[in-house]
C-alpha cells in the first residue's frame, strides 16, 4: 500500500507550494483542485493525511472532510483558510481534524504538524 497526502485547494499556487514542501520532506502527494475531484477518485482509503482549503467552490473543505468520514475513512485532516474566525474554528472541531492553519501557511509549522501526525516517511 502506498501512503500519500491529499492536498486539495482551488488555488494552484497554494497546491504547488504545499506539494513542494511535502515532497521535500519525503512524502508522496496527490493534488486536487476541488473536493468533488477527490470524492470521484478511488484513492481516499490510501491517504495518510488530507490538507484542504476551507472555502472552495462546489464542495467545501468542510463538506469534503465530512463526506470522507461518513464513508468510513478516518483521515487526519489539516484545514487551511484565509478567513479564520472563532466561529469557523469552533465549527472545525471535528473528529479527525488535527490542525487549522491561516493562509499564508507557515512552512515550518506545517512541516512540524505533518511530522507529529505522520512521523517521517
Amino acid at each position: 500500500m502506498v501512503w500519500f497526502t491529499l492536498v486539495v485547494d482551488d488555488d494552484a499556487a497554494v497546491r504547488t507550494a504545499i506539494a513542494g514542501l511535502l515532497n521535500s520532506l519525503g512524502w508522496d502527494v496527490r493534488l486536487f483542485a476541488s473536493g468533488s475531484e477527490v470524492l470521484r477518485s478511488n484513492i481516499i482509503s490510501d491517504a495518510a493525511c488530507l490538507i484542504t482549503d476551507v472555502r472552495m467552490p462546489d464542495v467545501t473543505g468542510v463538506e469534503l472532510h465530512d463526506r470522507i468520514v461518513r464513508q468510513g475513512n478516518a483521515v487526519p485532516t489539516i484545514f487551511i483558510t484565509a478567513f479564520p474566525t472563532p466561529d469557523l474554528r469552533a465549527t472545525l472541531k471535528k473528529d479527525g481534524v488535527v490542525a487549522i492553519f491561516e493562509k499564508p501557511v507557515d512552512a515550518n509549522e506545517l512541516a512540524d504538524c505533518i511530522d507529529q501526525i505522520l512521523g517521517k516517511p
